[in-house]
């Protein structure tokens, strides 16, 4: 397995590379792309085989350069939401994600701010009791207490 320690996270402005692997002996293999979310989703989805697609290709001679940066992590309070969510374990990362799937949902309906999003995410987390190795059963409870948390609170906004 992998540890959170493990895991580096960067920031690329051009969004062509969805993700990168580095091996043992430090080569380093990439799933790169047209800059929608849609093509490694499917290509996730449809390992081993290569399916036919619509989407654009890449011209690597007009994009030029690829870039990547260190996260601020008070800037993406998300993302160290989620690193928190997973080195914590068990029934966490349910909770962090039916808190933001909640919390997004009322930020695109208008009723919550962007920012408002990590409040919410970090509320639920804050209040939850994790059980660790959790049944299926555990974690379905985790998720409709932690959406019901997040309903409660954007109800007092």
């Amino acid at each position: 397995g992998v540890t959170y320690d493990q895991i580096q996270v960067v920031v690329h402005p051009q969004s062509i590379v969805h993700s990168m692997v580095q091996y043992r002996d430090g080569t380093v293999m990439a799933q790169l792309g047209c800059t929608d979310m849609r093509l490694p989703i499917q290509y996730a989805l449809t390992y081993p085989e290569r399916v036919e697609s619509r989407f654009p290709r890449v011209d690597f001679y007009e994009l030029g350069k690829l870039t990547f940066e260190k996260p601020d992590m008070d800037t993406f309070r998300g993302l160290k939401l989620a690193f928190e969510a997973g080195k914590t374990g068990g029934t966490m990362p349910c909770v962090m994600n039916a808190a933001n799937e909640v919390a997004v949902e009322a930020f695109l309906k208008g009723k919550a701010g962007f920012l408002k999003i990590y409040d919410l995410i970090e509320n639920a987390m804050n209040k939850a009791e994790v059980v660790y190795n959790p049944t299926l059963e555990q974690l379905l409870e985790a998720d409709k207490w932690a959406r019901e948390i997040t309903r409660q609170e954007l109800s007092k906004l």
